[in-house]
């Protein structure tokens, strides 16, 4: 059947709709709703990490004292290695250590008694000692000169254990001659 117009002949026809007209629409409605979609979903994906982030900063945070306290250990084994690297530079080059202690005793005078003897990387001693009398602390110094172990003996300071006592607190310094096993 043939299709019949009613309209009367002077009023436009309605423009009709192509299919190419629907499909361009339907494409680009589709594009707009799937980017519209894409966008959301990577905004989402956008919040969770920077929330994941903020997480692992707080995270960081709390537990920067580590880095820290790793640092001060690593210093700190750094230089305990460098004073056991020293020692056994000092005893295997032949310190007269031993020899020192051995002779230290026939060399203190009577009245005299230490306290401390110390001796450091760069050759130098220190003896701390109380005695009788400043004779005596004298004659220790003396001694020591004339040892042959140490030279520029000095002493650093005398003075009275307390009130009342004749006990005299010494402390003297002195370089020792053959500092690193070095033979005369």
């Amino acid at each position: 059947m043939k299709g019949v117009d009613l309209l009367p002949p002077g009023l436009p026809k309605p423009p009709r709709t192509s299919a190419l007209r629907i499909a361009v629409a339907t494409a680009v409605f589709t594009f707009v709703l799937a980017a519209s979609f894409l966008y959301t979903v990577r905004a989402l994906e956008i919040e969770e990490l920077r929330c994941a982030l903020k997480a692992q900063e707080e995270d960081y945070a709390r537990y920067a004292w580590l880095d820290r306290d790793i640092q001060a250990t690593r210093k700190s084994k750094d230089e305990v290695l460098a004073r056991l690297a020293a020692a056994r530079k000092q005893v295997n080059g032949g310190l007269p250590a031993q020899e020192i202690l051995e002779n230290l005793s026939r060399l203190l005078p009577a009245g005299v008694r230490l306290v401390q003897f110390t001796l450091t990387d760069d050759g130098k001693a220190r003896v701390d000692g109380e005695a009788a009398s400043l004779e005596a602390v004298a004659s220790l110094m003396l001694a020591l000169g004339d040892s042959g172990l140490f030279k520029d003996v000095q002493l650093a300071g005398v003075s009275r254990t307390g009130e009342g006592t004749d006990v005299l607190a010494f402390q003297a310094q002195a370089t020792l001659s053959r500092a690193g096993g070095e033979k005369p």
